[in-house]
């Protein structure tokens, strides 16, 4: 199955207000405080995988790593960061596509490479 932005955003809006019902907090700043720190939770844990597959960390981690985990790390961080978008009421697409365009532009990039 292969999901646009626009897609995810949706399915991760649903889970936001589940988890928003699920374990309520103050208001918005909270939330949005919770978010933020959910996402450098799973960075975090990116972080620890990736020095994993580099067999810089402990013999007992290096024994135990997999791909897999990496991407489930990395599918982590994403969620986060779409959940804190949504959160923060920013519209993804729209802003990548402003990100893709400044890039573009500032590289020299042409949009057929």
């Amino acid at each position: 199955m292969s999901m646009t932005l626009k897609q995810l955003t949706a399915e991760y809006k649903k889970i936001g207000d589940f988890i928003n019902t699920r374990w309520p907090l103050k208001n918005k700043e909270q939330r949005i405080f919770a978010r933020t720190m959910k996402v450098v939770e799973e960075l975090g844990e990116l972080s620890d995988e990736i020095l994993t597959s580099m067999n810089l960390q402990r013999e007992s981690k290096i024994a135990k790593f997999s791909q897999e985990n990496v991407e489930d790390e990395l599918a982590d961080v994403m969620a986060s960061v779409v959940l804190l978008a949504t959160e923060l009421e920013i519209d993804l697409d729209q802003v990548m596509e402003k990100k893709i365009r400044f890039t573009r532009e500032r590289f020299e990039i042409n949009s057929d490479s």
